[in-house]
This record gives C-alpha cells, structure tokens and sequence, in this order.
C-alpha cells in the first residue's frame, strides 16, 4: 500500500475526510478493486487487533498527546502505519499454518463451520444521502445495528426498503441482521440484490455472507458452489473460502 492511500484510508475509517474528499474516496473504492482490497485488509487487521496491540497503542499515544499541529498528526500516522505493518507481517507469518489446514481432511459440520468463520460485518461506509428522511431512518438504523439490537435496525431498514428496494446499504446490512436473527433465507434475498445490483460496494462481502445462508439451510452443494466462486476471484475472502472447501469437500 503506498502511503497516500494509507493515509487516505486512515482519514476514512476515523471519519476525517471532509464531503469532497469522501465523495472522491468512495468513487474510487468503486473503480479501483485494489483500493477495496487494501481498505477491507485494512479493517480485517484492525479487528483482528482490536483490544491488543494496535488500538492500546494508539490509545496511549492519544493519552500522551492530541496533536494539533498537522505535521505532529502526521507523525502519530506514521507511527500507527509501521505498528499496523508489524501486524501485517504477524498475519502473514500465521499464514504458513493453512498448508496443515490444507493437508487436514477432517470434516466440519455446518454449523462448525459457522461458528469458525462467520462474524457480523462493521460498520464502515458513509450513511449520508440526498434525502434528509432517509439519511436519519438509516442513521438510526445504524446505530441499532452497531448496538447488536438487530430486531429494531431491521424495522428501520425495512421502512427503506418499502420504498426502495434496491437500497445497497439497507439490504446488506439487513442481510447481517438477518443472520444474527436466525433468519437465513430472508438474508439470502438480501444479498442476492446487493449481488445484482452488481456495481457497488457490497459485492464481495454479500458473496462471502451468502455462502453462510446456504450453509445454515442446509444446502450444501449451493454453500460449496457459492464458497468456490470465492475462491477463483482475487477477493480478501479467497483463502477463507478455500479453507471452507477444504472442511466440505
């Protein structure tokens, strides 16, 4: 990752481009496929660390000083990006450890699988939009769904979704809602729009999110056909999805 789109990247997740910027940035996350990758990358090694090394750090640094001066904010940056490259490096090393997952036939149940590899998505995109009414039912709707209150952000994206369908955000975070409520085949229409609405964001994750559907509808050959389109494309889920074959098949 080159250091401008490191910093760029680091100015989105923290909620510091101002509109200009952030229209520019979410434009080019929709051209340019690397760019998502280095921004799901991102939040994958965020998460991964989150109550350990990174975010303690960061938290110390903050206790110590909250700078104001734009080179010192810079410096902190920097500081950040060599912790979050150490972190990268930790991952990959980990990563030899697939060759046994490979080599290992043992198979997982449905439900194994899950458990191993399923987790909610994030919040990370922009709720902002052109209608004020709906930028404040999907705000709230947010906020529920940050507060693992599914039921109600459910309620609030539905009331999107009656008048208009094909609302990206509404139905992929939907999607995560569903599944946290056991409700596997609503969530399965959910990201099947997202995946034919084709040009947008959500593409990737609600292939990933739809192979846990089939899985816990016990539809198998859909789960292993959904996990192997993963697996021939260059997504961040690619080797995730292999390992899964590996425990189906």
């Amino acid at each position: 990752m080159d250091e401008m789109n490191f910093d760029r990247i680091e100015d989105f997740l923290d909620g510091d481009l101002n509109q200009e910027q952030l229209k520019e940035f979410e434009q080019n996350l929709l051209d340019d496929s690397d760019l998502q990758m280095e921004l799901d990358l991102h939040q994958e090694i965020d998460e991964a660390i989150m109550e350990t090394d990174i975010m303690d750090l960061r938290s110390k640094l903050e206790a110590i000083e909250t700078p104001t001066n734009p080179s010192k904010k810079r410096k902190l940056k920097f500081l950040t990006k060599w912790n979050i490259a150490a972190a990268s490096l930790a991952l990959l090393i980990g990563l030899g450890s697939l060759m046994y997952i490979f080599n290992d036939k043992s198979s997982y149940s449905n439900d194994q699988i899950f458990s191993n590899y399923y987790k909610p998505y994030n919040v990370v995109v922009n709720t902002r939009s052109a209608d004020a009414t709906v930028d404040n039912i999907l705000m709230s709707a947010v906020n529920s769904y940050e507060s693992k209150d599914y039921r109600t952000a459910l309620t609030l994206f539905k009331q999107i979704l009656d008048k208009d369908s094909t609302n990206i955000t509404s139905n992929f975070y939907s999607g995560i809602s569903n599944i946290e409520i056991n409700e596997y085949s609503k969530a399965n229409k959910n990201f099947t729009r997202v995946i034919k609405h084709k040009n947008n964001l959500f593409i990737e994750q609600s292939e990933w999110y739809l192979g846990f559907c089939y899985l816990m509808t016990n539809e198998k050959d859909k789960a292993l056909k959904q996990f192997h389109v993963i697996a021939q494309g260059n997504s961040f889920y690619k080797t995730k999805a292999l390992e899964i074959i590996n425990r189906l098949e």
